[in-house]
């Protein structure tokens, strides 16, 4: 069949199937429609009123008539009868009053406390009595009682609106469907909130989602961020602090299901495109960033191994590199030089065979490690030898490993360590000269000043004045020669480790009369005041006659430095041992002089005009001696007011005392 155009006409089973592919395409079409609209067609029908059956009741438009446009109703404080289908069910509002929900009519929605015995979900038909009352911009109603109404469960359709739109009283009570984008989000004393703002446009119109702090798991707005395109579906509701009431206004969502993110299709397609446009350009880049890192890796690998060879040339050390059966496939001058030779001559040689000893000079496959320098020595062709230390590593260059073997010529070292041994050998010898010295000087001077010390007390007791003067005179000068000559044997001895400690039980109270006694004289002839202060029962671990010379130095300083005034001892026990002060009134310390104070033969007043006598060794000696029995000491004095040192002195083990310790000068 021919239509008039001179074509064929198709066959009549071709226009079934035609017909039929365009029916479904306009089902499909109709369908689609159809879900589209269904919003705002649910919106348009009329909520039925099941609760009217049970008697007359006021729409909730009347209800919320404001007619002198101040934004509270008219009706405020009258008891009214509503009736309508519940939209939010009670405590699945997002706000924080849990008896707070949602009733609409036909006309208008509102927010209604229920009563606590009286329970209603979404979609119940509600009768509810109660008083109009109006807080924060949102009018509510205060059911006294309420009754639900046996009917199907049905919820009205949400109403779709504009943020623009939905920010204003007309709407507020009725659920609504919004879109916008998130201009902000942020947390206040109540909960989290959303604020949305109208999608594409510059209107300052906002309004906020809002969820109370106790349903902030329900609804989870953390999945949003700003910018995100939502869409909320809730009771549009507002919350307002002044007057007149027209400012903040929210949409409260009743489940997490009430807020969907929306137009992510086209953002992750256009992000796929860039990510696919962003990978192309970055293989690119990749692939040229190789091609010149190989080639930069290239020009390094031959400067590395320029600079390698540089290195090996002018290193002082004799490097050579040899496989694993030792064979040296390379070597450097030094090494070279070492063996007499040409370079090319060691090329070939077994390295083991150069050494006088055949020390382990192999990668140590076993335990993955080299070995450790080895001290060996390097034979010559003339059968010479050098002592060397050998030190081997395994590098990696490629597949192949490369085994580096260091020879260190020791030839000035030994040469140092022999005049390092002799040196010591010959300090030996002299400290052991020094020790026979101070043992004989001890003997062959002290017999001559004992004798004279006691042949000038039998004159002193026989004799008449004046000589009884002169044999007192001799006295004190022996004794004042026998004390310089025990604090220089004292000295030397400690300083060669020769002064033994030998530690007993110490009654502290004995010690410190001794000491007072044998100043007794000097205390008496100066007309000073001696005070002590020390416990009958305090008793310490320590050597008896070391704590004697350091109490007699301190106490011999004391009654030396002071013309008048006092001199105090006193002790008190501590956890550890004993604390002993020796205080005095004399002329004190120069703070110029406290860093020398504990210094040898150092004295404040020096020379042959120096005011004092000795020859420094007493601070010098007690600080050593104090070190020596594990303590500490301390001054505190000021020129012209005196001096008071602290000694602590611990409890010792034989097995502490038996320890060596060295003085170190002053204590910081």
């Amino acid at each position: 069949m021919e239509n008039k155009t001179g074509t064929s006409a198709p066959p009549p089973t071709a226009f079934l199937v035609v017909s039929r592919a365009i029916a479904w395409h306009l089902s499909f079409i109709g369908a689609g429609l159809l879900w589209i609209a269904g919003p705002a067609w649910g919106a348009a029908r009329p909520t039925p009123d099941d609760s009217l059956r049970l008697g007359p009741a006021a729409s909730i438009a009347e209800v919320r008539v404001d007619a002198n446009a101040d934004h509270v109703p008219d009706r405020r404080g009258e008891t009214v009868t509503v009736a309508g289908r519940v939209t939010a069910g009670r405590g699945r509002l997002a706000v924080s009053r849990p008896r707070l929900v949602a009733v609409q009519d036909r006309t208008a929605g509102i927010h209604v406390r229920l009563p606590d015995s009286l329970v209603v979900e979404r979609g119940d038909s509600l009768r509810v009595r109660g008083v109009v009352t109006h807080a924060y911009g949102l009018t509510r109603l205060r059911g006294a009682e309420g009754r639900v109404v046996e009917a199907g469960a049905r919820t009205p359709a949400p109403l779709p609106l504009t943020v623009n739109t939905a920010a204003g009283e007309q709407h507020e009570g009725r659920l609504a469907r919004v879109r916008g984008r998130i201009a902000g989000k942020g947390t206040n004393r109540g909960g989290d909130y959303l604020r949305l703002q109208a999608q594409g446009t510059a209107s300052p119109a906002q309004i906020e989602v809002f969820v109370a702090e106790r349903h902030g798991d329900r609804f989870g707005l953390d999945r949003f961020a700003e910018g995100d395109a939502i869409e909320v579906t809730g009771v549009v509701g507002q919350y307002d602090f002044e007057a007149p009431y027209d400012e903040y206004y929210q949409i409260e969502p009743r489940g997490r299901d009430d807020l969907a993110q929306v137009g992510w299709p086209s953002t992750y397609l256009r992000a796929a495109l860039l990510i696919l446009a962003g990978g192309g350009l970055v293989g690119a880049i990749v692939v040229i960033g190789l091609r010149a890192a190989v080639q930069r890796r290239t020009q390094e690998l031959e400067e590395s191994r320029a600079r390698f060879r540089r290195l090996a040339e002018a290193t002082l050390e004799g490097i050579a590199l040899h496989e694993t059966d030792g064979t040296i496939v390379d070597a450097n001058a030094s090494l070279a030089q070492m063996m007499d030779t040409d370079r090319e001559a060691l090329i070939g040689k077994d390295i083991t065979a150069l050494l006088a000893s055949a020390p382990s000079v192999h990668w140590d496959r076993a335990e993955g490690r080299t070995d450790a320098p080895v001290e060996t020595e390097l034979v010559h062709a003339g059968g010479t030898t050098t002592p060397v230390e050998v030190e081997t590593r395994t590098v990696t260059t490629g597949d192949e490993p490369v085994h580096v073997c260091a020879v260190r010529d020791l030839s000035e070292r030994k040469e140092w360590e022999d005049e390092m041994l002799r040196a010591k050998q010959e300090a030996e010898q002299a400290a052991r000269l020094k020790s026979t010295l101070i043992h004989n000087m001890s003997h062959e001077l002290r017999t001559p000043i004992t004798t004279i010390t006691g042949y000038a007390e039998v004159i002193m007791e026989e004799a008449e004045e004046p000589h009884r003067s002169f044999a007192l005179q001799i006295r004190e000068s022996g004794r004042r020669l026998s004390d310089t000559l025990q604090s220089v044997l004292d000295m030397a001895q400690i300083e060669s480790g020769t002064l033994e400690v030998t530690v007993q039980e110490v009654s502290v109270p004995g010690v410190v009369r001794d000491v007072v006694d044998r100043h007794a004289q000097a205390i008496e002839d100066k007309a000073l005041t001696a005070e002590l202060d020390v416990p009958e029962d305090c008793v310490v671990a320590t050597d008896r006659a070391l704590l004697y010379r350091i109490l007699n130095n301190l106490v011999q300083n004391a009654v030396k430095f002071t013309e008048k005034g006092r001199c105090q001892v006193w002790v008190e026990p501590v956890a550890f041992g004993v604390r002993i002060h020796v205080r005095d009134t004399g002329v004190g310390i120069d703070p110029a002089f406290r860093p020398h104070l504990f210094e040898p033969f150092k004295q404040e007043s020096e020379g042959v005009a120096r005011e004092y006598e000795g020859t420094g060794l007493g601070l010098a000696l007690t600080k050593r001696l104090v070190d020596l029995l594990g303590g500490a000491i301390e001054v505190d004095s000021a020129k012209g007011e005196g001096s008071a040192f602290t000694v602590e002195l611990p409890s010792l083990t034989e097995a502490e005392a038996s320890a060596p310790a060295v003085a170190e000068g002053p204590m910081n």
